[in-house]
């Protein structure tokens, strides 16, 4: 059995502080969170409704009526909701 010797400088002492001096290898900062800046733009939501005819044709409008002229039959129609 051999017996070694230490040296009180050999010893790597033990804290509960991380030293904000260190930077950690590239591999540990990579698997971060990404934190950047952008621009916000503004986004406008419209309606719209779909009209059906009784004579299967349908189409959209963005306002809804209250009396139709069907485009494909011509019939005026009361819209129901």
């Amino acid at each position: 059995m051999t017996e070694r010797s230490r040296h009180p400088g050999d010893q790597r002492q033990v804290s509960g502080r991380a030293d904000p001096s260190v930077t950690p290898p590239p591999s540990v900062a990579d698997t971060g969170i990404e934190v950047r800046e952008e621009q916000w733009t503004t986004v406008t939501a419209q309606r719209l409704y779909k009209l059906r005819c009784e004579c299967g044709r349908s189409w959209f409008e963005i306002e809804l009526p209250k009396l139709v002229q069907c485009p494909g039959c011509h019939e005026l129609g009361l819209v129901s909701e």
